[in-house]
């Protein structure tokens, strides 16, 4: 036997000499948060033994003590239904009303619930080790207010979020964007009474490490005082309530799985046959450094302007296991995803999905006395149909948000004809006919070509071009090299929100396409300032004119780097004129829901550290 402890983020495993543990149960669970509360719940109504592990002092995570109270897409269906329905009931009884979830109310149904089906709950507890035969899991070493614990289980479920269990048990786990490995902007909620109701709302703080103590003291402290949160006046008929003890985590720690849910698998096809549920969102980034994403990202939200189209993403079970372990799974946002699927794989509902399909895999495994990995699939799907977790009607495809023309919008479907393309590239709603464009390849590059030549329709030649760069066609380069001589400051509606305006999309597609000519007009842009227009305002990306600055600035910059990427030759100038932008340009956002407030946030030392990183490839 071994113990296994995170140790400066690191595991450590030391050998144990035989071990008697000193309590056993079926499944522990750890973090009863979104999922972990939901899992607990389900785990106990199937008759295990269940422990939850908690550091809070409350169940239910982002929707009660994080005062999140609505939801945000997500699919339907499932146990939390029941409980919202139990909340609701509650409320009626004669407590004060709320706007969404009342989550005083869901912590006291989530916490009768669990007791009545039977779960131990441990609050202000913390795992401090993993037990461990080989990558079996055994048991847990944890501390709580009677002191320190040796548990033993049959199975784990890591609900905290961070994917802290699997990280002390030595999983292999990833974090962030590739580039930098920055996260996802973390937001924090302030509780409010207006009238008679409780009201919430939250605003963006910033980008913290979710896994650094230290970082997330500070960033909770931090952003509580904020002028966002902490004003100098409050009416009585809108009087502070409290500020959430809880950060709004949108991304942290996840975990290499069995699968993988990866974005540009997705968006090619390559999706699971044996789904447990379905999540449904946009790819809600609420980062404004868009350059530093991925090209599969920017391929999408940039060339595209798709960010508000939403998906409906099959996850299987195999996202829930850790790759080579056995024992343990994991089930919120830190199942296995990449950065790029974070910012849609994390809502409410499908997080409280994940929760009780992993505890129902749990529960067949431990029935049957085998491996989660090896349960029959079929059979989770029944009972995971009879809650309606898992829908087969929730498998809705792609759909248009911006359309209200029934309760379900619009299900869109990618073009194929050439001129229905033909039509949407000559349109001030391009994105699906360039996606679509995409999808076809070669069979329409000769028609992009031609497109692309005829004069008089500006649309049609120039997102013709955004088309044939995406698909990575040289032939792109004059027409996508005049949009960006022109200052063209065009934005597509696309989407309901962050479309992207042409010229940004451009100056990316140079950058993938390393168009080694634009070298001077891309450091001209990325020093330019105030030269792209008055017309900048475009649905929370873009507020005032530092913010468009910052938008050229940091597209040019990492145009530049690919360039440099692709021609060796070029570097040492590149790495010269790169220093020189980024060694004294101070820029800086409005994170979401600042705007009204002026609060902002630096941007150049992210923008500072992504060159550093880069650069010292080449060196």
């Amino acid at each position: 036997m071994q113990l296994s402890q995170l140790i400066n983020k690191q595991a450590v495993r030391r050998p144990l000499p035989s071990y008697n543990f000193t309590e056993n149960y079926d499944v522990i669970i750890v973090g009863l948060g979104t999922a972990g509360a939901i899992a607990a719940i389900t785990a106990g109504r199937s008759g295990l033994r269940v422990l939850g592990i908690e550091r809070m002092n409350a169940m239910g995570g982002t929707g009660t003590s994080g005062a999140v109270l609505n939801y945000y897409f997500g699919s339907k269906g499932g146990l939390y239904e029941q409980l919202d329905e139990a909340v609701a009931a509650l409320e009626k009884q004669g407590y004060t009303k709320s706007n969404g979830i009342n989550s005083e109310l869901k912590k006291v149904v989530l916490e009768r619930e669990a007791l009545l089906a039977g779960c131990k709950i441990a609050y202000e507890s913390s795992v401090t080790g993993v037990y461990l035969d080989g990558n079996r899991v055994l048991g847990l070493r944890w501390a709580g207010p009677e002191g320190t614990h040796s548990t033993a289980a049959r199975f784990i479920i890591d609900c905290t979020g961070n994917a802290e269990v699997c990280a002390a048990a030595g999983c292999a786990t990833r974090m962030g964007r590739e580039l930098d490995g920055m996260m996802q902007p973390y937001s924090n909620a302030v509780m409010l009474v207006e009238g008679k109701r409780v009201k919430h709302y939250y605003t963006d703080a910033g980008y913290v490490d979710a896994t650094d103590a230290r970082a997330m003291s500070a960033a909770i402290i931090d952003s509580s005082t904020l002028p966002t949160h902490l004003m100098e006046n409050y009416e009585d008929s809108r009087r502070l309530l409290r500020t959430a003890p809880l950060l709004g985590i949108r991304e942290s720690r996840c975990i290499v799985g069995e699968e993988n849910v990866t974005l540009p698998a997705y968006l090619s096809g390559k999706v699971t046959s044996k789904p447990i549920f379905y999540a449904y969102s946009n790819l809600d980034s609420h980062s404004k450094d868009m350059a530093l994403e991925s090209e599969t990202l920017q391929d999408w939200s940039v060339v595209a302007s798709l960010w508000g189209m939403n998906l409906s993403i099959p996850v299987p079970l195999g996202a829930l296991i850790p790759r080579g372990f056995d024992g343990l799974l994991t089930a919120g946002r830190c199942i296995a995803l990449d950065h790029d699927f974070t910012t849609a794989i994390r809502m409410k509902r499908d997080m409280q999905k994940c929760g009780e399909a992993a505890a129902a895999a749990v529960s067949i495994a431990m029935k049957d006395g085998i491996a989660v990995r090896d349960i029959d699939y079929n059979k989770l799907l029944a009972v995971l149909t009879t809650t309606g977790c898992y829908r087969k009607d929730n498998d809705v495809g792609m759909k248009d948000t911006q359309h209200k023309e029934d309760e379900h919008n619009r299900v869109v479907g990618w073009m194929s004809d050439v001129e229905t393309i033909r039509a949407g590239l000559d349109s001030t709603k391009p994105g699906i006919a360039i996606w679509s464009a995409k999808r076809l390849d070669h069979a329409i590059r000769p028609d992009l070509r031609l497109w692309m030549l005829e004069a008089g329709r500006e649309h049609l030649r120039k997102h013709s071009a955004l088309a044939l760069g995406l698909l990575g066609d040289p032939l792109a380069l004059p027409v996508l090299r005049s949009i960006v001589r022109e200052r063209d400051a065009f934005v597509p509606q696309t989407s309901r929100k962050y479309n992207i305006a042409r010229a940004l999309a451009a100056i990316y597609l140079l950058g993938k396409l390393q168009d080694q000519e634009m070298v001077p007009d891309l450091v001209a842009v990325a020093d330019s300032r105030g030269e792209w227009g008055d017309g900048y305002h475009n649905d929370e990306f873009i507020n005032d004119r530092e913010e468009l600055d910052f938008q050229y600035y940091s597209f040019s910059i990492m145009a530049l780097l690919r360039i440099g990427e692709g021609c060796s030759s070029l570097r040492a100038d590149i790495a010269a004129k790169l220093n020189a932008l980024t060694k004294e340009r101070e820029l800086s956002i409005l994170l979401k829901s600042c705007q009204a407030h002026g609060w902002r946030y630096p941007m150049s030392p992210i923008i500072r550290r992504a060159v550093h990183l880069w650069l010292k490839r080449w060196s």
